[in-house]
């Protein structure tokens, strides 16, 4: 035997099962592509807008709305001239969810009281759905036009 020689046998590859496996696997993912829906919550504020004037006496009057579990959600008012907090309390549906109708009129009553409150913070128990908070954000969002996630 000379060294020069190799013993090397010829392999064909067989592509037809790789490409089948790629072929169910492109199709999966297109599939389970079309059943994913993210939904984008713009809560951004502009670091370019004039600052409100507010008097230095006085603390600028905020809102905070706080989901918990079992469907509740609490509004809180604070600041400015009010002496102490005002909490309203809306009570969830039977199916324990939150009642967006019932924190819609009560965010309008709000703002017509208070004018001056241009922007919310929002809260969530860790329980709450994804989609829950989503959905409150955005009702909270056609009233309020500043929206704030906070933990």
């Amino acid at each position: 035997m000379n060294v020069g020689e190799s013993s090397s046998q010829e392999v064909d590859l067989n592509l037809a099962p790789i490409i089948d496996c790629f072929t169910v696997l492109i199709t999966y993912l297109l599939v389970t592509a079309s059943f994913l829906t993210l939904a984008a919550v713009d809560v951004g504020v502009s670091a370019t807008g004039t600052a409100p004037t507010v008097d230095a006496g006085t603390p600028p009057m905020s809102m905070m709305l706080e989901l918990k579990a079992g469907g509740d959600v609490s509004i809180a008012v604070q600041g400015g001239a009010l002496s102490h907090e005002i909490d309203i309390n809306v009570k969830a549906l039977q199916n324990s969810t939150q009642d967006v109708s019932e924190l819609e009129s009560r965010l309008h009553q709000l703002q017509a009281k208070w004018p001056q409150i241009t922007d919310v913070s929002v809260t969530a128990d860790p329980t709450i759905l994804y989609k829950n908070i989503v959905e409150v954000i955005h009702k909270v969002q056609a009233i309020m036009p500043k929206v704030y996630i906070s933990s």
